[in-house]
């Protein structure tokens, strides 16, 4: 730690050269690292298994409560004390406790992308014939309510008959299976083309009724896997952030994992395009791979020594669950008092449009038919830059004119941003990507800044002393009402439609806006980020 003071130089008197020099170090290589393992598996779950389900004809109702697997990461702060103290045998005492809890929660996420990729959310079969074409096997009811479809599309002038007059003309006939039942036989990407050819059509939530429980069971239970580890993985690379860098450079560490964090929701666009060119079962393997080297990486950084915080632990059983458990809240609620009321409230509301839209534009983008490596391309590309780019102008934003007046700029370009996916919805064809380009480049650049901003409120209203426990509740907390009506998101897509659901998103920043201006008007310095806590020791 050290070395890395001494690199970065004084708060406050840094030149330029070191200034940059310090993102150079391996520590802060390490903390990139991290982000990229945090990030990813919440983005796999959190939208590329979303459009996994639309594409396979998985109604937007259902495909919204899959969602709320993701509330794991809103109820970390339930197991971080255990996290923060429990050691896991053999790991612990070979990596350390921080790194142990890595390598277990990263285990955790290649187990459960790996189950992902061997299941399919259709329920079909799949073999290889002669040849080393992927067969795909489904119920004859399926095929029959696809070639229903097809015959109203063939009827439709809005549609293209051309395209899929052939499938109407020669019909596969169904075969009787080892068990008995009648299904069909047919190339993958025939089938995958029948389920995008039939989307807009009114035949398409039919095939729900043959996506049944025992289909969708399995994935369910491998995203609750990817998400429980997720959100683990997230406690304790928080404790490692905290206890591996003095506090002076806590902003640094942040802006490091951001980094990372963005360019895992990057990767996973790539892996969108993996799904487009091979399929999404390979798509699912290589994002396991990329997880299970980030295990191995793992290996490589320091284990940081004990703060503070686990310092305070000493004394009976008692004291010690004081100190772990309720000693943190009871700090944060009295340096707080009544304004915690606004405070979280404003906690809770202010991404509360980001959460809702996200969930959906996986789903939206598959509806307006755009094509996989299209949007993948976008993602991965300009959608990385812009990413990159609202990332510094947040934390430059925040260092010129003061972190709560860039928060009240972080709730307009999120009001803008959403009303963009409006216009995407209300007038984008299948082959207009560079509308598709101006939404997702505007999200992702307010989505850089914001995060960069919120971050900063949020480390500024947590104590040093007992930052692990104390972030993994606010961090937590911020998202619970975000994420408790993201899981009824696809529910009021499907009452309103998508051109009133993204403003209805959009307007969602009203709220916290006005929350906002009562916090920076009348709010004490601790409800502003501004309390001055004693300095945390180092070693």
């Amino acid at each position: 730690m050290s070395d890395l003071r001494e690199t970065a130089g004084v708060a406050g008197q840094r030149t330029f050269m070191q200034t940059l020099v310090v993102y150079a170090t391996p520590v802060m290589i390490s903390m990139l690292i991290l982000g990229f393992a945090s990030g990813l598996p919440l983005y796999m779950v959190f939208q590329k298994l979303s459009y996994w389900l639309r594409d396979a004809g998985i109604d937007r109702s259902t495909i919204g409560f899959f969602y709320f697997v993701t509330l794991a990461y809103t109820l970390k702060w339930l197991w971080a004390p255990v996290v923060d103290r429990v050691k896991i045998p053999f790991l612990s005492k070979r990596l350390g406790t921080r790194r142990a809890w890595m390598v277990t929660a990263i285990a955790g996420t290649v187990i459960a992308l790996g189950f992902v990729a061997t299941t399919d959310p259709t329920g079909a079969s799949y073999r290889r014939d002669d040849t080393g074409v992927r067969i795909a096997q489904i119920e004859a009811g399926e095929y029959q309510v696809l070639l229903d479809s097809l015959a109203t599309a063939e009827a439709d002038p809005d549609r293209d008959a051309g395209a899929v007059i052939g499938h109407v003309i020669h019909p596969v006939e169904p075969v009787v299976d080892e068990t008995g039942a009648q299904v069909v036989e047919l190339p993958e990407d025939e089938y995958r083309r029948l389920l995008s050819l039939v989307r807009e059509d009114e035949h398409f939530e039919a095939l729900s009724v043959f996506r049944t429980l025992a289909t969708l069971l399995p994935i369910a239970i491998a995203a609750l896997l990817l998400a429980y580890s997720g959100a683990t993985l997230d406690v304790a690379i928080d404790a490692w952030r905290i206890e591996s860098a003095s506090n002076d450079m806590q902003a640094n560490m942040a802006a490091a994992y951001s980094f990372g964090y963005r360019i895992a929701y990057m990767t996973s666009g790539l892996g969108l395009a993996i799904s487009e060119w091979s399929n999404w079962h390979v798509s699912f393997l290589v994002m396991a791979a990329a997880m299970a080297i980030s295990a191995g990486l793992v290996f490589f950084m320091k284990e940081p020594k004990a703060g503070v915080g686990r310092r305070a632990l000493e004394g009976s059983f008692g004291v010690k669950v004081v100190n772990a458990v309720w000693q943190p809240f009871k700090d944060f609620f009295a340096r707080l008092g009544w304004w915690i009321i606004p405070v979280v409230a404003l906690i809770s509301l202010y991404r509360i449009s980001d959460f809702t839209m996200g969930v959906m534009a996986s789903p939206l983008y598959s509806d307006l038919e755009f094509d996989r490596a299209v949007v993948g391309g976008i993602q991965a590309g300009p959608g990385l830059a812009a990413t990159m780019f609202g990332l510094f102008v947040g934390g430059v934003t925040a260092l010129r004119i003061g972190m709560m007046r860039a928060l009240v700029i972080g709730l307009v370009i999120t009001l803008v941003t959403n009303g963009a996916y409006a216009w995407l919805a209300a007038t984008a064809q299948p082959d207009e990507s560079w509308k598709l380009l101006i939404a997702i480049v505007g999200d992702n650049l307010a989505g850089g800044f914001v995060t960069t901003v919120f971050i900063a409120y949020l480390s500024s209203l947590v104590d040093p002393a007992s930052a692990a426990t104390q972030y993994a509740w606010v961090s937590s907390f911020y998202a619970l009402f975000a994420k408790f009506l993201s899981g009824f998101s696809g529910v009021l897509a499907d009452a309103v439609g998508w051109v009133v659901f993204f403003v209805l998103t959009a307007a969602w920043t009203i709220p916290a806006a006005i929350l906002l201006a009562v916090v920076i008007r009348f709010g004490p310095a601790a409800a502003k980020g501004e309390h001055k806590f004693a300095e945390r020791q180092t070693e």
